[in-house]
């Protein structure tokens, strides 16, 4: 009877340890753009990145364009408020760099995650093709 039971118990827990499956969200749908890196939607970096389509939208979510620490009035030297702001930013590379979290810019955004991979690509391509005020 002992070694029944016992069979049973290690047929279940085999059964149970079979039966799960944890799905990674990540992996089941791309990242967003969005802050933080993961959510639903898709990762659209096909075709022209344009500064007020691609560009504007991340810097506004990301890198506090709207306070004081890139808008027009801040404290960190960046005005990313303007297109001529950013630009001089890009041209610089201290945009990619700070981005990436490569090379001796700043990492940004400031204690937060990492941007997306997604909305890195698009600001690179932005920078790639000239930075220009499209």
């Amino acid at each position: 009877m002992k070694k029944l039971l016992l069979f049973f118990f290690i047929g279940a827990a085999v059964l149970l340890m079979a039966s799960c499956y944890n799905d990674n969200l990540s992996e089941m749908v791309p990242a967003s753009g969005v802050k933080g890196g993961t959510g639903a939607g898709t990762c659209d970096t096909a075709g022209v990145m344009s500064y007020t389509n691609h560009v504007l939208p991340v810097l506004q979510t990301n890198c506090g364009i709207n306070n004081s620490c890139h808008g027009s009035n801040n404290s960190s030297g960046y005005n990313l408020s303007t297109y001529s702001g950013v630009r001089s930013v890009a041209l610089s590379g201290k945009l990619i760099s700070s981005i990436t979290w490569t090379g001796s810019a700043s990492h940004m955004p400031q204690n937060a995650p990492k941007m997306s991979d997604c909305n890195i690509t698009k600001i690179q391509k932005w920078v790639n093709a000239g930075s220009l005020n499209n």
